[in-house]
């Protein structure tokens, strides 16, 4: 399982990187592309901290977190049992952890840039690895339902 697993990491991770490096090469910081009206944008920003700007200017702490919780799901996968839904949620979220990760080491901020409005409300600024890391988290958790269910 540990092959597929990293084959999905490294996928995330390759996604995650290349789209951070277009979107900050072609499109200014804290300047707002509308792709879809008021809707969808992409928003090159840096995030000093976690989810919504949580722990902000805690980069070592984060850091820290990132690398306990990449070598807890390391440990773990070895253990599941190798099925679609584990290597893919356990990949998502592996892959997810070292975009960031990437940007915290080297950036000491992580990049983010996909924003969407919602009646005038605007949503946390996110990036693929967000996505990912979120996709996995929900994986997770739809599969222990399921797993409990059956028993």
């Amino acid at each position: 399982m540990r092959k597929k697993t990293m084959i999905v990491a490294i996928s995330v991770f390759l996604l995650d990187f290349v789209s951070k490096f277009f979107i900050f090469k072609f499109l200014p910081l804290d300047t707002k592309k509308f792709i879809i009206n008021d809707f969808f944008a992409i928003y090159p920003i840096r995030n000093y901290g976690a989810a919504f700007s949580l722990f902000n200017d805690s980069n070592l702490l984060l850091i820290t977190i990132s690398v306990i919780i990449l070598i807890y799901l390391l440990v773990l996968i070895n253990k599941q049992k190798d099925t679609l839904f584990n290597y893919l949620s356990y990949g998502l979220l592996i892959g997810g952890l070292l975009g960031n990760l990437f940007d915290r080491l080297v950036f000491k901020y992580v990049r983010d840039f996909i924003s969407f409005t919602f009646f005038d409300y605007e949503f946390a600024i996110f990036n693929v690895a967000d996505m990912a890391i979120c996709i996995g988290v929900i994986l997770i958790i739809l599969y222990s339902f399921i797993k409990e269910k059956k028993r």
